[in-house]
């Protein structure tokens, strides 16, 4: 539908439109009247001006008071729009609207409602400042968004960007700030998300809402990146890098980073320090993780997370606290996961030791029963981990026995067919539960050592049970 210029134009109206057909700058900045119709401005990007339009028409307005609305719902714009620090007294309405270039770089406004529109180019809200929500859900954006030292405030819902389609950048550096939830659920974004610097608050419930959101580069929400509330990526796709390098996170929704089955090369938590709630990472993909003992977060779920390379300084068993601060208490994969790349990095020992301490953290939630076997298992072969306990065991056992049965030889049974007695034989026929060398069948030990005997055998089951459930376990998994 094309547009009417209404009548009569004040002389500051007709500026703006001489200057519209000649692709002029029209700067009010220091003009005492400063005051331009919205419909004014519909009129000429709609086509309202007589005659044919030059080639060289655009509109490029600054320090304008623009009053009443802004409607281009469902218009087609043919030509590139800047209105520069302008003040609009209603919304700038533009849903299902096709348009190429939209500069409102240093503008003031009470929202915007884009949703579903088409930009050819690039939306600039640099230096802008809007009172009310952003809506841009379903829109798609073949340039950046720019969102650089602008400043967004609504209570409940600030940028609304569900299934938006940025075909380059949204950048969000040098002071942006973002009061309210910032929402972009299901949204691509072709390039990176560059918010350096900025920041969000919302503190009470979510600062960032970004499920399955898709980055085709990195996601740089670091150096100086400061959100109070809840930051949700899960099923978050970035194909190189999410990083928090130098950011501050804190609030009081719970979790407080929801990363659950995020797919990232890279992640980087290196905040700015500890991070005072719950990082969930359960199921994530992660291809490194860079992380450092004074920035753990307080609560950290793992369970299902999977890494090729942890990077920086190894830390062997200091690790082993980050993987007790699952507030769902013991779970077996997170343990599994360590020990399998430090396994793969050469790191053997520390493996080992990982896999120790999977199973005395297991112990705790077994049956009296259980962590008494598991004590057993631990107090003699560390679990199979540290064998060399068992032949500590078995030579401590076999000298003890040897030294009593010398000094107090057994009575034969039969003692025409008894072979000849030796102490140190037959206390290893006792200790060996699989192995007879005849020497427990031909001979009885004497009181007090009965019990001694007793006590040889019951250890000798109790050393080859548990060295075979430890060889099964290490088998299976290692």
């Amino acid at each position: 539908m094309g547009g009417v210029l209404p009548e009569p134009l004040s002389a500051v109206e007709q500026g703006v439109v001489e200057g519209f057909r000649a692709g002029a700058v029209v700067d009010l900045s220091g003009a005492e009247d400063r005051d331009v119709r919205a419909e004014v401005l519909r009129g000429l990007l709609l086509g309202g001006l007589a005659g044919e339009p030059s080639r060289l028409a655009r509109l490029r307005l600054t320090g304008a008071r623009i009053n009443g609305p802004l409607d281009l719902d469902h218009s087609q714009v043919d030509t590139s729009v800047t209105l520069q620090n302008c003040v609009f007294t209603d919304r700038i309405r533009c849903y299902g609207a096709s348009l190429r270039h939209l500069d409102l770089q240093g503008c003031r406004f009470p929202g915007i409602v884009a949703s579903y529109a088409v930009f050819a180019g690039t939306l600039n809200l640099r230096d802008s400042h809007s009172s009310a929500t952003v809506h841009l859900i379903g829109a798609r954006i073949d340039g950046s968004l720019i969102l650089n030292r602008a400043q967004l405030s609504d209570r409940e819902l600030a940028l609304s960007g569900t299934r938006l389609h940025v075909g380059v950048d949204i950048l969000a550096q040098g002071g942006f700030v973002c009061h309210g939830e910032l929402r972009l659920n299901d949204a691509e974004i072709g390039g990176a998300l560059r918010w350096e610097g900025a920041t969000l608050l919302n503190p009470g419930g979510k600062a960032l809402f970004a499920p399955d959101l898709k980055v085709g580069a990195v996601a740089n929400l670091c150096d100086g990146f400061t959100v109070q509330g809840a930051v949700r990526m899960s099923y978050a796709q970035i194909r190189s890098r999410l990083c928090f390098d130098g950011a501050s996170l804190a609030g009081d929704a719970q979790p407080l980073i929801d990363l659950r089955h995020l797919e990232t090369r890279e992640l980087t938590m290196l905040t700015t320090g500890p991070v005072d709630g719950d990082v969930d990472l359960r199921n994530a993909r992660l291809g490194v993780l860079r992380d450092d003992p004074a920035t753990w977060p307080r609560r950290l779920r793992l369970t299902g997370a999977s890494y090729e390379i942890l990077s920086g300084r190894h830390l062997g068993v200091g690790r082993l606290p980050w993987l007790r601060r699952d507030p769902d208490g013991y779970q077996p994969q997170p343990y599994e996961q360590l020990a399998a790349v430090y396994r793969r990095a050469g790191h053997e020992p520390d493996a080992r030791a990982v896999a120790l301490a999977n199973q005395r953290h297991r112990r705790g939630t077994l049956g009296v029963l259980g962590r008494l076997w598991g004590h057993a298992q631990d107090l003699l072969i560390g679990y199979g981990y540290r064998p060399r306990r068992a032949v500590v065991a078995l030579a401590l056992l076999a000298t003890v026995g040897t030294v009593a049965f010398a000094l107090h030889p057994p009575v034969a049974k039969v003692p025409a067919e008894a072979p000849g007695f030796n102490p140190f034989v037959y206390t290893t026929d006792l200790l060996m539960p699989l192995i007879d060398f005849g020497q427990e069948q031909a001979f009885h030990p004497r009181p007090p050592l009965t019990w001694l005997a007793y006590a040889l055998i019951l250890s000798g089951w109790i050393l080859a049970t548990t060295v075979a459930a430890a060889a099964t376990r290490l088998l299976r998994r290692d």
